[in-house]
């Protein structure tokens, strides 16, 4: 799944997963947001105004490369991603499922969506469990909650982990917990960047 387009003819090191490298613009995606490296670069589009100003376009910025200024790239690169990261936050509904207050068919559906033939990123992490359902939907639920409930944590685990369709994520994956401390507070979306 790419995000967003870093555009630059020099080969760039440690660039995220969502983030594809390009040599020209016009080989990104327009709707996704776009990083265009180097000064003299960024003065060849219409948008540039100065050094000022790192936004060229709607959804086109700019930074200095490294050899320009190693700080303000590194610094922009963060800004770049967390505009990636606040698109995307910004298009996923998050519903908490609070079981006390859940009716008996809608406990049924939660379990079909759970147990379903369809392939699904679930995120476990302190005791919650974050079910993406659907493109733009994360389920979370509270395994604390289920067992005060009297539904066995175990249980519940095990059927998850039984389904082939679950794509299991924890926090010891690699790619987990990179992206976790770049989502803060926001873990819960996880599974949606798991594609």
């Amino acid at each position: 799944m790419i995000l967003g387009y870093i555009v630059t003819n020099k080969k760039l090191n440690g660039i995220s997963g969502f983030v594809e490298q390009v040599d020209s613009i016009t080989k990104a995606d327009s709707t996704k947001p776009i990083l265009v490296i180097g000064w003299k670069e960024a003065k060849k589009y219409d948008g540039y105004k100065n050094i000022l100003d790192k936004q060229l376009s709607f959804n086109v910025y700019w930074t200095f490369s490294k050899t320009e200024s190693r700080s303000d790239f590194e610094q922009d690169l963060k800004k770049f991603y967390n505009i990636i990261y606040n698109n995307i936050l910004n298009n996923i509904n998050y519903y908490y499922i609070n079981f006390f207050k859940l009716k008996y068919n809608k406990i049924k559906k939660l379990i079909n969506i759970l147990y379903s033939r369809e392939r699904k990123n679930i995120y476990i992490s302190n005791n919650f469990v974050y079910v993406q359902y659907r493109p733009n939907n994360i389920l979370g639920i509270s395994l604390s909650m289920l067992e005060y409930c009297g539904i066995g944590k175990s249980k519940v685990m095990n059927k998850i982990r039984s389904n082939p369709y679950n794509i299991l994520l924890e926090d010891d994956n690699q790619k987990v917990f990179r992206l976790s401390k770049e989502l803060g507070d926001k873990k819960y979306s996880l599974p949606y960047f798991m594609d």
